[in-house]
C-alpha cells in the first residue's frame, strides 16, 4: 500500500510539472519578451545575455529541507532584473530592482504608494511587512500576480511577477 500511494505521489507531481506550462502568464509586460512559463533559452534571448542560471541558495536553516534545492536564478545586475527558475527550467518568479528604469504594468522604481494606489486600486490582499517595506499584491491576469514593495520613504523598491 505504501509503495502504491507513494508512486501516485510520484505520478501526480510528475503530471503537474508537465502541465506547468500551460499555466504560463498570459498577459504580456511592456519592457520584457519573456514571461512566467518560459523556459531558460527564451529568457536568455530576451534578455540578450549568455550568461547562464546559477543554483539558488538554500536560505532555510540546516535543520530543514532545502526548498530550493534544484532551482536556479539568473540574475543580471546591470539591467536589475532577478529571474528565478523551477526544477524543470521554467520560470516561476521575475523581478525587478534598481538599476531597472522600466515601467511594469505602469508601475516605476520609486514610485509612492499613492501613485501605486492611483493606478492599481486596492490591493487583493492587506499589505503585509516584508523587511523595511509594505508589500502590495495585485492580480496581474488570472494566472500570475504583481507583487510591489514599498517604503513610505524611498517608494516603490521592487516589483515582482509570481504565481
Amino acid at each position: 500500500m505504501k509503495k502504491f500511494l507513494f508512486r501516485s505521489v510520484v505520478v501526480a507531481t510528475s503530471i503537474a510539472s508537465f502541465a506547468f506550462p500551460a499555466l504560463a502568464q498570459q498577459t504580456h509586460v511592456e519592457g520584457i519578451s519573456f514571461k512566467l512559463g518560459d523556459d531558460v533559452q527564451t529568457v536568455k534571448n530576451g534578455l540578450r545575455t549568455n550568461l547562464d542560471p546559477e543554483p539558488m541558495e538554500n536560505t532555510a536553516p540546516s535543520a530543514f529541507a532545502n526548498l530550493n534545492a534544484g532551482k536556479t536564478t539568473l540574475f543580471l545586475r546591470t539591467k536589475g532584473i532577478r529571474v528565478n527558475f523551477n526544477k524543470a527550467g521554467v520560470v516561476e518568479m521575475i523581478k525587478f530592482e534598481p538599476p531597472f528604469a522600466g515601467s511594469i504594468n505602469g508601475i516605476k522604481l520609486g514610485d509612492a504608494e499613492k501613485k501605486v494606489r492611483d493606478l492599481k486600486g486596492k490591493p487583493i490582499k492587506t499589505p503585509w511587512q516584508f523587511g523595511a517595506a509594505q508589500a502590495f499584491l495585485y492580480a496581474l491576469d488570472d494566472t500570475a500576480y504583481i507583487r510591489v514593495d514599498i517604503t513610505e520613504s524611498e517608494g516603490v523598491q521592487s516589483i515582482f511577477i509570481q504565481k
